[in-house]
Order: structure tokens, then C-alpha cells, then sequence
């Protein structure tokens, strides 16, 4: 009778089929559960800080009421993307405005009034040669004042414009055509005549001066 023996052979799988198994049973795995998550059963401490991203979203899927206050700066907003219909009616101010950011092009025609304009910002180079007619500027007031010119003599009288009103003009008249007018011109705010008597008698020299109302004093 003849004996065989039988050897028994053992089986030891090689890492790389232990990592093809692992790798099977995570994908076979994962897409279960990923199968089997509801629909709005995922909340905030489900979701891993920071890992969500742009493409995550859908279009218009963040609104106002999800944005933080002030969150969003000039860095978060693309260029010439806010326009006219994004700024709320009488929402901007001055300080809202950069330095020279308004010119003409800006200005509706024909809407800026006296009350938008400062002090002294109208000079002769803004106007127009010939724009300015008798309408738009002040009563004129005339002033005088009177000097006594002795026989021989040489005198100088003048006279000054009020507050508030702006010389023009001036002239002079004597009481004889025996006094001489040696130079007459503007001083400070009003007009001086210089004259010389040939009068046997002492005679008077009046000096006027013509004052725009509503100017000021230079």
C-alpha cells in the first residue's frame, strides 16, 4: 500500500493586491455613502473650513443678506463694474469723490446755479469776450467830493467809493476854465485830480468817482 502525503500550500497575498483591495473597498465604499446622503442632510459641521470654492456655487447663489458688513472692499470689486444704477439716489457725498474726479463732461448743461460756485471762483479768464452785458452787473453810484484851489496855486482832491462797491471811473470839474488839469486817475478804491490854479481868486475843484455796486475793493 503506498502512502502519499499531501503538502499543504499557504497563501500570502503581495502588498500590491492588499492595496488594490483597500483602494476597491474605499471606492466601493465611499460611493455608498455618497449614494445614500439626503438631500439637505448636509450641515455646516459636516463641510471642512475653507474647502469650499468658486465653483462650488451656482450663478447669483450669494446675495446681500450673505455678505458680511464692509466685507467687501475695492479689491472684491472688478473694474468699471459699479455704474450709476448700483449707487442708491443721493447716497454719495463729497468725500466719496477723488480729488478732480468731476469735469465739465460730468455737469449737466445749464444746471449749476451762483449758489454752486465759491468766493471769487469766477475770474476774467472764465468769461467770455462779450458775455457780460449791463444785466448782469450792479447799479453804478456816483460819489464827489470838493477842494479849494488857491489863486497860483496847485491842489489835489479826490474822492473814495463806499464799501462794498468796486470803482470804475472818474472825472473832475472846476468852477474856472482858469484852473488846469494836470492828471487825474484811479487811487486805491475811488479817483484823484491834480490841478493848477491861473484864477486871480480861489476857485473849487470837484472830483467824482463812479462805483459798481456789488463789487469788491482791490
Amino acid at each position: 500500500m503506498t502512502n502519499k502525503t499531501h503538502k499543504t500550500r499557504s497563501f500570502r497575498p503581495s502588498p500590491a493586491l492588499v492595496i488594490a483591495c483597500i483602494a476597491l473597498f474605499a471606492a466601493l465604499t465611499g460611493s455608498a455613502i455618497a449614494a445614500g446622503v439626503g438631500k439637505n442632510t448636509v450641515r455646516s459641521p459636516q463641510i471642512v473650513d475653507s474647502t469650499i470654492r468658486t465653483v462650488d456655487l451656482r450663478d447669483n447663489a450669494v446675495a446681500a443678506g450673505k455678505i458680511a458688513p464692509d466685507a467687501v472692499d475695492t479689491t472684491e470689486i472688478a473694474e468699471n463694474g459699479v455704474d450709476s444704477s448700483d449707487v442708491a439716489p443721493e447716497t454719495l457725498t463729497a468725500g466719496d469723490l477723488g480729488a478732480a474726479s468731476v469735469t465739465s463732461s460730468e455737469v449737466a448743461d445749464q444746471s449749476l446755479t451762483a449758489n454752486d460756485l465759491g468766493p471769487d471762483s469766477v475770474g476774467s479768464s472764465e468769461l467770455q469776450a462779450g458775455s457780460v452785458r449791463a444785466a448782469e452787473l450792479g447799479a453804478i453810484i456816483q460819489v464827489s467830493n470838493a477842494g479849494t484851489i488857491k489863486t497860483g496855486d496847485n491842489a489835489s482832491v479826490s474822492v473814495a467809493c463806499p464799501a462794498g462797491t468796486t470803482v470804475i471811473s472818474g472825472g473832475n470839474t472846476a468852477t474856472s476854465y482858469r484852473v488846469a488839469l494836470t492828471g487825474a486817475q484811479r487811487s486805491g478804491n475811488g479817483w484823484i485830480a491834480h490841478a493848477h490854479s491861473y484864477a486871480p481868486a480861489n476857485e473849487t475843484l470837484t472830483v467824482f468817482a463812479y462805483c459798481l455796486s456789488g463789487g469788491s475793493s482791490n
